[in-house]
This record gives C-alpha cells, structure tokens and sequence, in this order.
C-alpha cells in the first residue's frame, strides 16, 4: 500500500475543457452521439471520469459546452451599442458577434453543429438560451422604438433574424469551408433584409 510519502507532488494537472470537448465532439461525429459513453470520452482525453463529470454533467453538456460564451458575446455587443444606432443594424450586429467564434474553436464548433443535426434531441438543450437571446431581442427593440413587447412586427422580425443565423450557422457547417460564421450569418441576413417602412428585401410589403 502506498504512503502519503508516495503521492504526486505539485499542483493537479490542469483540465482544457475545450480540449476535452474538441476529443468527445470528434467521437460524436465519428462513431455516433449514442455509441460514445461519457467512459469513452473520459478514456480518449486522459482525464478521470470524476474530472470529467465535474466538467461536463452529461453528454449534451459536451456537445452544448460553448453556447453560453456565444450568448455573452451577443448580450455584450446588444449593451455596447449607442442609442442613435440603428436598432436592427444593431440587432444583426449582435447576432453577428455571438458566432464570431475563435479560430481556434472553429473545429470544435463545426463538429459540434455536426452532431447536433445528426441527432434532433440534442436541440431541446440549447433551445432554452436561444429562446432567451430572442427574448432580449424583442425586450431591446421595444425600449429602444418604445413599440409594445407584443409588437407582432418585433416579434417577426426578431424570430426572422435569429432563425436565419441559426440555418446560417448549420450551413457553415456543412458547406462554409474558409469562408468565416460571421461572413455566412451576414450574408443570410442580407436575405432577410427590411426597412422601417415594413419591406422585406424583394422591396415587397411583409
């Protein structure tokens, strides 16, 4: 039996969670969300099931591990705003700063976009974020053109814009190549465009 006398010294190893999400993504897209065990991903990133449980309490957590990070970069850019701004200028903008993803986490988040189109239920997790970034959206737009939250023309609008970053994000994915999140998203925003006269971009009343 060993003695305290024989135990590592130092500090613990430090865990990258991105790294550890990085390996169990790359498992996901490769053998199937369903076929890896949280053992598995614990066994390919060296880590101990405890470390990894303490990381990550579930699968879907792996899988949803960066969506707080993009919602904080939309909420960020939304209060950094001015208020002479434009106010779906300024919207678009806030939808564009929240995939402006680190070069070094676009791998992780491709595979992730992968493994979630691959398995439908993995939608439910990250549905309640999303719901509250479109949420805010609506909440901003009413105070900054004192319009009634109930607005149907801000709800539109605001399920518009947040829909079509989301169909932009998973194309990206599949078929963005070099091209950058941010450049797909404002490109598709650009096909949802309007004008405060109501008028969606084929010039057409909506």
């Amino acid at each position: 039996m060993n003695s305290a006398n024989d135990r590592p010294t130092g500090r613990p190893r430090t865990i990258d969670p991105d790294r550890v999400s990085l390996i169990a993504l790359r498992l996901f897209d490769e053998r199937g969300f369903e076929s890896v065990s949280m053992d598995d991903v614990a066994a390919a990133a060296e880590v101990s099931r405890r470390s990894l449980f303490r990381l990550f309490p579930s699968k879907a957590a792996l899988v949803w591990g960066g969506l707080d990070e993009s919602a904080d970069r939309f909420r960020a850019s939304l209060a950094g705003s001015a208020p002479d701004d434009d106010l779906w200028d300024v919207i678009r903008t806030a939808y564009a700063a929240a995939v402006d993803i680190p070069e070094e986490l676009l791998e992780v988040t491709r595979r992730r976009l992968h493994v979630i189109q691959a398995n439908p239920a993995l939608a439910a997790d990250g549905a309640s974020t999303i719901g509250t970034m479109t949420d805010a959206v609506v909440r901003f737009a009413a105070q900054c053109d004192a319009s009634p939250s109930d607005a149907l023309q801000t709800a539109v609008r605001a399920h518009a814009l947040a829909g079509a970053s989301n169909a932009a994000l998973f194309w990206w994915a599949f078929h963005g190549g070099d091209e950058s999140p941010v450049a797909v998203v404002r490109r598709a925003f650009a096909l949802v465009s309007f004008d405060d006269g109501g008028r969606g971009g084929s010039g057409e009343p909506v």
